[in-house]
């Protein structure tokens, strides 16, 4: 283990800490995220960065963030979605090491974190290789959010020679995940709904039907679990229902059941196989003459793979053991974040840093600062190895 350089000493835990509680405080729910994304603007701004806003999608603005060193490099970007997904949750607490509210963990306080590198980075007069390029945007969490904030940004060339996503419930350094969608499976029976006592026996079909889908999708998971697994890091693929709505009330008889799950997937099959197999899958089902199927889906992020060789993935293994002491492993994961949209469209090689993200999606959402205080520092510490290890290549041209 290295001495930590001093510039990793001038985190400050409780400006770290506050401007977690300041973003916590603003509810940014997918689609309605202008206040916290004009927020987090200003902030920037006062850390020492050069802003810009796009508002493409008015109630959904993103803002990028430029801090330029002070000597040729590469262009690193770190990046992060303000949005939360729309659950209720208790009013933000602040009890002495816990920060707890909807979006502590998912993923402001990674944001919070960006803050405080920025900051740090600005107030030691930017000696640094390079350049930082900070995203941050809304239309995230899907279903309700179609990632077109930072598809947006990404097509339009805005992104870095190699990036950095404040998100991630690994301790291990990812260099694989699995794609992610959801399926939407209507069944439909011919007829109008009525009281039970006036059903007629085709009737009846409609929840056979259902019956025997559930355990064609049962089967399917069993397979997929059962397959030989080409990625030992991620587990097996993965076929999940999570959602059977039946009927509305005791005595009727409905006509239409909606099912809902997810489908995750590894680096070597593509959304279109995906779609492809189970399709297939459904087709092996065989439904009465009275009863239809109907399937759609929504996207939530496709798999990807990154070379463990990558500079960026070096980096961080470094900066991992220097910071604590410990040679983390590479590893993969499950969680869809937005290291995939930047893998795939933005076709560079990214990594992912967890802020103390466990309870996202919770019902009581939470951060402990001193985990979020130890992932800045290997955030800040990632940072400046990655640039001055690529120092002598200049960035290449970016919007």
């Amino acid at each position: 283990m290295e001495e930590i350089p001093e510039i990793i000493k001038k985190i400050n835990t409780e400006r770290l800490a506050d401007r977690l509680w300041h973003l916590v405080n603003i509810p940014s729910p997918t689609g309605q995220e202008r206040k916290a994304v004009m927020a987090y603007a200003d902030m920037l701004k006062q850390a020492g960065a050069r802003v810009e806003l796009d508002q493409f999608i008015p109630d959904s603005p993103a803002v990028t963030g430029r801090l330029q060193g002070n000597r040729p490099g590469k262009c690193l970007q770190l990046a992060g979605h303000i949005d939360t997904i729309h659950n209720p949750h208790p009013q933000p607490q602040r009890n002495g090491n816990i920060i707890s509210g909807r979006g502590s963990a998912d993923m402001k306080n990674g944001l919070a974190a960006i803050l405080e590198v920025v900051t740090v980075l600005n107030d030691s007069g930017c000696d640094f290789p390079g350049s930082l390029l900070i995203t941050a945007y809304g239309q995230h969490e899907t279903p309700l959010g179609n990632q077109q904030s930072l598809i947006r940004m990404l097509e339009n060339g805005v992104k870095g020679d190699a990036a950095i996503v404040a998100e991630s419930f690994s301790d291990s350094v990812v260099t694989t995940a699995k794609g992610q969608a959801i399926w939407n499976i209507v069944l439909r029976r011919k007829g109008k709904v009525c009281h039970e006592l006036c059903r007629t026996p085709e009737m009846n079909n409609l929840l056979a039907a259902v019956i025997k889908l559930l355990d064609t999708l049962g089967q399917k998971n069993n397979e997929l679990s059962a397959a030989p697994r080409n990625y030992p890091n991620l587990g097996p693929e993965s076929l999940f229902t999570g959602q059977v709505h039946y009927g509305d009330f005791y005595n009727r008889v409905p006509n239409e059941c909606r099912l809902q799950g997810t489908y995750r997937w590894h680096p070597n099959h593509s959304f279109e196989q995906v779609q492809k197999e189970f399709a297939e899958t459904l087709d092996k089902t065989k439904l009465a003459d009275n009863v239809s199927i109907e399937l759609s889906w929504i996207l939530s992020g496709d798999s990807y793979e990154v070379n463990p060789k990558e500079t960026i993935i070096q980096s961080l293994l470094s900066s991992f053991k220097n910071v604590t002491g410990k040679q983390h492993q590479i590893g993969g994961t499950s969680v869809v974040t937005d290291a995939c949209r930047i893998a795939g469209i933005g076709n560079i090689p990214v990594a992912v840093l967890g802020f103390d993200n466990e309870t996202a999606h919770a019902d009581y959402e939470f951060v402990r600062i001193d985990r979020m205080y130890r992932s800045c520092r290997i955030l800040l510490y990632t940072v400046l190895d990655y640039l001055n290890r690529t120092q002598d290549t200049p960035d290449t041209e970016q919007k």
